[in-house]
C-alpha cells in the first residue's frame, strides 16, 4: 500500500511539474509577444502645414502543431538565422547578429535549443566561444501605418521570429521575417 501511495505521489508530482513548466512557457511567450508590440504617433504643425505619422506593430504568437514547420531561414537587414527543427522540438541552427558597442556582425551557433509552443529557448554561442542565453517567439506580425489610428493607409501581416536584444543600456526589438 505504501509503494502504491509513493508511486501515485511521484506520478502526480511529475505531472504537475510538466504542467507548471508548460504554463511558464505560455506565460513567457505572452510576455515576449507583448514586449515586441509598439505604437508610435507623431504630429508636427508648421505654418499651415500639418504632418501626422502613425505606426502600430502588433504581434500574435504563431503556434504550429508540427514543430518542424518552424524550420527555415529568417532574416532582416542586419540579422540572419537558419533553423532546423526536429519533431520532438529540439533545434539546431546558426546565423549572425549585430552586437557589441561597435555594432559588429558576429556569427553564432545555437546550442541546447528547444521549441515549446511558439517559444524558442537556447544559448547563442558566438565566434570565439562567448555564450549568451537566448529566447524568442514565432509570431504573426501586423504593421499598420497611416496618418492616425482612424486613417490607416496600409496593413501588412508577416510570419517570422521576434526577440528582444539587450546591449548595455539599450534594448532593440528584432523581427526576422521568414524567407
Amino acid at each position: 500500500m505504501f509503494r502504491i501511495s509513493l508511486l501515485f505521489a511521484v506520478v502526480l508530482f511529475v505531472g504537475l511539474s510538466c504542467e507548471v513548466y508548460a504554463q511558464d512557457a505560455g506565460q513567457r511567450t505572452r510576455e515576449l509577444v507583448t514586449a515586441l508590440d509598439k505604437t508610435k504617433y507623431k504630429k508636427k504643425e508648421k505654418a499651415n502645414i500639418s504632418i501626422e505619422v502613425y505606426v502600430d506593430i502588433k504581434n500574435e504568437a504563431a503556434v504550429r502543431e508540427d514543430p518542424t514547420a518552424y524550420s527555415g531561414n529568417y532574416g532582416s537587414e542586419e540579422y540572419r538565422m537558419t533553423l532546423s527543427v526536429a519533431k520532438d522540438g529540439s533545434v539546431t541552427g546558426d546565423g549572425y547578429d549585430v552586437v557589441g558597442e561597435n555594432m559588429r556582425r558576429m556569427n553564432f551557433t545555437l546550442r541546447d535549443a528547444r521549441i515549446q509552443g511558439a517559444l524558442l529557448t537556447g544559448t547563442k554561442v558566438y565566434e570565439g566561444g562567448s555564450p549568451q542565453p537566448f529566447e524568442g517567439v514565432f509570431t504573426n506580425r501586423t504593421v499598420s501605418t497611416g496618418k492616425n489610428v482612424n486613417q490607416i493607409d496600409s496593413r501588412e501581416t508577416l510570419f517570422g521570429f521576434g526577440f528582444i536584444q539587450t546591449n548595455g543600456s539599450w534594448t532593440n526589438r528584432v523581427f526576422l521575417e521568414r524567407r
